[in-house]
């Protein structure tokens, strides 16, 4: 089983990036990049002003720069040497909202669900933690032959339903795990619903809030056209939704109202004008089976400003994105650079900035430079409220408030879900 470490290492060779130093040759099995980041992947970060790099690289150079604190936002970055003060960026709305401040302990944590489920990378299996203090609470080992890396997490909203997608040497097949009303004891077990075959990926699931189906974005291969699929879990009955263009479906997230699902749509269009990428929002319940007949609420990119993925919220009126900085302008200390920011689902429009990503420097001698780093969004519960987000930490974002938890690795694959 590789490592986190192994895992950054060798997802960087597959994409040509450069990663944190290893001492010695990688060893060990090869990683089947095409499931994992799939669901996150987008262009490459920029080193502002000095080269292209990595999400990788970034996570791992500025590991030694800032952290986010529990209970708050994140400390100022390591300065520049001669205190350089942080220039205007190029025109961008996402990042310029208003930086909200996170509510007392006791408020934000107000109507927190009591636990989430991740996947343990090391010990292939599906954990329950106290959402309090992230203790371990049970654990469910996964079948035999599953690479945890792989796995994905769909919570009903109701914290005790969630299904997992895993995938064993070829395909991808989906368990019900139901967890007891305290998160004491869990139960894995094989749902009667069709899995994908070999050669087709399960980017996202979601389950609908009342737990009855199940979303699943499929990636089928390079420059092929994604594709959505909605499994009544009683009867196994799937309904297909297929796009009309190359590119692939990521994040999937459902409206409480059980009819609007939230869809990330990626593409490869040569200009933004071109390109359908974004957070759109399907109604399930219309006539059609054509993935873009739904509208999109957030473009992937506004001027310098590009999103990496989306979740729409429970409530269908707002939407949460991770955006990072992408221009060519040089930025410095104090700089935002990144962020989960609120968005208006009617305008597009950035609402509030939830949590802050500042540049951060690193001075390692042959990567000196300010670093930009993305967020991932692997769960957001029912009212909203409360993410799970993976950003230079994996943690808690209750409110605008962030606190750290145990379970993953930053900057890895995060399969996990309240």
């Amino acid at each position: 089983m590789l490592s986190d470490h192994d895992v950054r290492a060798r997802l960087a060779e597959a994409f040509h990036e450069q990663a944190d130093p290893v001492a010695g040759p990688v060893t060990g099995p090869a990683v089947n990049t095409a499931g994992i980041y799939a669901r996150g992947r987008r262009r490459r970060r920029r080193l502002i002003a000095v080269r292209g790099v990595s999400v990788l690289a970034a996570a791992s150079l500025a590991a030694g720069a800032w952290t986010l604190r529990p209970g708050g936002a994140a400390p100022a970055p390591t300065a520049a040497p001669g205190g350089a003060s942080a220039p205007a960026r190029a025109a961008g709305v996402l990042l310029d909202a208003a930086i909200a401040r996170p509510q007392p302990v006791a408020a934000a944590q107000a109507g927190m669900p009591p636990y989430y489920v991740i996947t343990s990378h090391d010990g292939a299996t599906a954990v329950i933690r106290s959402s309090a203090t992230g203790a371990v609470l049970a654990t469910a080992p996964l079948p035999a032959g599953i690479d945890p890396k792989l796995s994905l997490i769909g919570a009903a909203g109701n914290s005790h339903t969630f299904v997992l997608a895993l995938s064993p040497d070829s395909g991808t097949r989906f368990y019900l795990l139901r967890v007891s009303a305290g998160g004491h004891s869990a139960r894995l077990a094989p749902l009667a619903v069709p899995g994908l075959p070999a050669g087709e990926f399960a980017n996202a699931i979601a389950v609908s809030p009342d737990g009855r189906e199940l979303a699943v974005a499929v990636q089928t291969g390079a420059g092929a056209r994604g594709f959505v699929e909605v499994v009544t879990l009683a009867t196994g009955a799937v309904r297909t939704w297929a796009a009309t263009r190359p590119g692939m479906p990521e994040q999937l997230s459902w409206a409480s109202n059980g009819r609007d699902l939230g869809f990330f749509w990626t593409d490869d269009a040569g200009t933004p004008a071109a390109s359908a990428a974004g957070l759109w929002v399907l109604d399930t319940t219309a006539a059609g089976r054509n993935l873009m007949s739904g509208r999109r609420i957030l473009a992937a990119s506004d001027g310098p400003d590009e999103v990496q993925t989306a979740l729409l919220s429970p409530d269908g009126a707002t939407a949460i994105a991770s955006v990072t900085y992408n221009g060519t302008r040089r930025v410095a200390a104090g700089t935002v650079v990144g962020g989960i920011v609120e968005v208006s689902a009617r305008t597009g429009l950035p609402l509030r900035t939830l949590l802050a990503e500042h540049a951060a420097y690193s001075g390692d001698p042959g990567h000196a430079g300010w670093y930009v780093t993305g967020c991932q969004l692997p769960g957001i519960d029912a009212s909203g409220e409360h993410l799970l987000v993976s950003c230079d930490s994996f943690g808690r974002l209750d409110r605008a408030r962030f606190t750290t938890l145990p379970g993953s690795a930053p900057q890895v694959a995060v399969a996990a879900g309240w």
